[in-house]
């Protein structure tokens, strides 16, 4: 078994969440994917709560619970980014940057408007190549950010989750952060590994909600089986980015404002 691997759950029929209430209820093909989602990395666990945390919110679900269309469609706009590769002295030093960034930040933030927006104008959006691979969890309390950092045949994986804790201090995810650094072709292998099992899976889904009588529940069963097909050939276009990357990315520009960047966070108060 790899290091890294994208596990899935969908659930049965009779536990998706429909849509709208009585008498106006449906489902769909994106309602169709609700299920569960967790990442295994080198032996920890993305999105998995602890047991403290499942009583903490009382609903005693392990891992992330949503729909996994979701996951796949902000996955896929990675995948444009995640296949360019980033120069080495970032790649080192990427564990550090987040950090980093948010210290520029704050050395500009109190400017006036006009300066701080063409600060971030000129400068500061110009390093957007790390967030836009970044895959962030925005509908979860507490959820982490993953970051897919490509150099050469490596890739670094790195996952830091929000400030949120327990009353008892603990944090509501049994690996709130960490980092692993795998082969780019391992990763590659697993994440079309994923969208092939994922693709069966709903195969299996469209099938059984095809067949099944949904009662005053509406569901177009001809669009749910066009947008099946639909969806597969828009996540097999978006993973081709993996092993087709577009080199898109000025990076002697980039290099030259990561540098300045440095300079000028060296001046910074050791308290910030």
């Amino acid at each position: 078994m790899g290091r890294f691997k994208i596990n899935f759950e969908l659930k049965e029929l009779e536990q998706v969440l429909l849509w709208g209430e009585e008498p106006n209820r449906s489902i769909h093909w994106f309602g169709l994917t609700d299920g569960l989602l967790w990442i295994d990395v080198g032996g920890q666990t993305i999105y998995e709560y602890s047991e403290e945390a499942q009583k903490y919110f009382n609903h005693f679900i392990r891992y992330n619970d949503y729909q996994i269309s979701r996951f796949l469609e902000d996955f896929s706009y990675l995948c444009w980014y995640v296949g360019e590769s980033i120069p080495q002295k970032l790649y080192d030093n990427i564990e550090d940057f987040d950090n980093k960034a948010r210290h520029w930040w704050k050395m500009h933030e109190d400017e006036p408007d006009e300066v701080f927006d063409a600060w971030l104008e000129t400068d500061y959006s110009r390093l957007n190549f790390h967030f836009q691979r970044i895959l962030d969890s925005g509908h979860l309390i507490g959820g982490p950010n993953i970051g897919f950092y490509r150099c050469g045949d490596k890739i670094k994986i790195i996952w830091v989750s929000a400030d949120h804790k327990m009353e008892s201090g603990n944090s509501i995810w049994t690996s709130p952060s960490g980092i692993i650094e795998i082969s780019y072709n391992e990763f590659v292998k697993e994440v079309e590994t994923f969208f092939q099992r994922f693709y069966m899976a709903m195969d299996k889904q469209v099938e059984n909600a095809i067949k099944k009588d949904w009662g005053s529940v509406s569901l177009d069963k001809e669009r749910l089986i066009i947008e099946n097909k639909e969806r597969k050939e828009g996540f097999d276009q978006a993973i081709s980015f993996l092993t087709k990357p577009q080199n898109h990315t000025d990076w002697d520009n980039v290099m030259c404002l990561y540098e300045k960047m440095n300079t000028e966070i060296g001046k910074l108060p050791a308290n910030l």
